[in-house]
């Protein structure tokens, strides 16, 4: 099942939002009020400077007024008119229905970058699904060529939408793309980003799918089918057809520029080769292949992948947090951009994203410099993204290393085994090897945590580290001592 988060408060810009993010007559005939008394006030600043000037000896050009009221004038026709066109020139009027969408309320941060630097189309059309009282409002539309990202608010009076989602990745929503007489139904890209406002009964959703760019100046419908409900009963299906039809402008697509690399680096005693880096306003990708992102076949013939090491690097930073998704874990080393001396965080819910045979993708958020970008994989490597970079290695990248590491963020440390500590150890996997028919070893006891209710430590080789534990401490020493230990094992599950 795809993520599912809420909040039960919004954070402070998100309180000055609009309550159905739509700009009513009303709203507009305001915003155009408030400017025509700018126009005014303005002029009446400069008559009062050129009636002072005058007495300098100055002269005013009541034709540059003029000139300044009909340019204003211009740009108010374009604000109450179809706001088909989205540049930054136009972002603080935008900004007033859109917030949500740069807020970290969404954990895709192609997403709100493009929507801060002014990329994307502006769709401002409302769709009213009657049958289950859902106001949907198309937000933008922006694109490359590899995926569409369709921004989409929706809310009802008398449905509870909290557990509805527009989950096109594993649920029973589709997306189709309607031209003419041809109907096609879109892939998807990754999961989306979603979030859940209690208050107002709102959900905001960045959906991701399949590029639809060849189809520029073209007149295109969007048709999305089915709605996904998850809730404790599992998950269900609520039918309906939310439309969308509109021109695909220009101004949608970001173009992306990709960069041929074939650079080689090693990682925890595998070799991996950086083939490309793609580059654009959405995202950044680096494209790998290496000795363990190989597809695996079984006995039977079926194919199957297994997690890199460089992915399970890279997803060991990964957290989940109940109000904003998918963030990092500043507290532990992952695999990041540094681009114009800051850091870029992954896109973890492109997680899914798959290349070519043999490829891993990692995808990255929007880089600032795309000549000043380096990989950065944990402590150990920095690997410029440019042709002519030369890779530094900043550590050893020993399995130990990696091992310390993961108990170190887990608040654990390790030390040898003594001699009479490992005979304890041979006898004790001798006396219950039908208990652990899985592949591990031995390598080290648990330091300074006698006295805890802990009974044994399993690391696996993903990084993910689980505890065995009794109902207090007592009780674990005396299980220990019925097993005929003195001391805390930590085994390396060779997953």
């Amino acid at each position: 099942m795809k993520k599912r988060y809420e909040d039960t408060e919004l954070d402070h810009p998100l309180k000055e939002l609009n309550s159905d993010f739509m700009w009513k007559t009303s709203k507009k005939q305001e915003l155009k009020t408030r400017i025509l008394i700018d126009i005014e006030k303005m002029e009446s600043e400069e008559k009062n400077k050129d009636a002072t000037n005058t007495k300098k000896g100055y002269t005013f050009n009541y034709k540059n007024i003029h000139s300044k009221r009909l340019s204003i004038a211009v740009v108010v026709c374009l604000v109450i008119g179809s706001t088909l066109f989205f540049t930054p020139a136009l972002a603080v009027i935008q900004e007033v229905y859109d917030k949500i969408f740069t807020s970290e309320h969404i954990d895709d941060t192609g997403v709100r970058t493009a929507v801060n630097q002014g990329y994307g189309q502006a769709l401002d059309q409302t769709y009213y699904d009657k049958k289950h009282d859902i106001t949907v409002h198309f937000e933008m539309v922006v694109m490359d060529d590899k995926e569409t990202k369709l921004l989409i608010t929706y809310q009802s009076e008398q449905t509870n939408v909290q557990n509805y989602y527009l989950d096109l990745f594993e649920g029973d929503t589709s997306i189709y793309l309607v031209v003419e007489d041809e109907r096609k139904k879109l892939k998807n890209v990754g999961w989306g980003s979603r979030y859940y406002d209690q208050k107002k009964n709102k959900v905001a959703e960045a959906i991701s799918f399949e590029s639809i760019k060849e189809y520029e100046g073209q007149n295109i419908t969007l048709e999305i089918e089915n709605l996904t409900v998850y809730d404790d009963n599992g998950s269900s299906t609520v039918p309906t057809i939310w439309t969308l039809s509109f021109t695909l402008d220009q101004s949608a697509i970001s173009k992306r520029e990709t960069v041929e690399l074939n650079k080689d680096f090693s990682f925890r005693g595998e070799t991996y080769k950086i083939k490309k880096v793609e580059f654009s306003a959405l995202e950044t990708r680096v494209i790998v292949t290496g000795s363990d992102t190989k597809i695996q076949t079984d006995e039977s013939g079926m194919e199957y992948r297994i997690m890199s090491k460089l992915e399970q690097q890279l997803l060991n930073a990964r957290k989940i947090d109940e109000k904003y998704g998918y963030t990092v874990d500043d507290k532990k080393s992952g695999v990041f951009l540094k681009s114009a001396g800051e850091k870029v965080a992954p896109i973890f819910s492109k997680g899914e994203v798959e290349g070519e045979k043999d490829e891993y993708i990692m995808i990255f958020g929007p880089v600032k410099d795309r000549q000043d970008s380096i990989l950065e994989v944990g402590d150990v490597l920095k690997i410029p993204l440019t042709k002519d970079g030369k890779i530094e290695k900043l550590a050893e990248d020993s399995e130990k290393a990696y091992i310390d590491e993961v108990l170190a963020e887990n608040g654990i440390t390790a030390e040898p085994l003594t001699d009479n500590e490992k005979k304890e150890m041979d006898v004790y996997l001798e006396k219950f090897p039908k208990d652990f028919p899985i592949n591990r070893t031995v390598i080290g006891k648990v330091k300074n945590h006698e006295n805890t209710k802990v009974i044994e430590v399993t690391i696996q080789r993903s990084g993910v580290l689980s505890e065995i534990q009794a109902l207090n401490p007592e009780e674990a020493e005396k299980a220990r001592k019925e097993n005929g230990l003195s001391f805390i094992p930590i085994f390396l599950n060779h997953d």
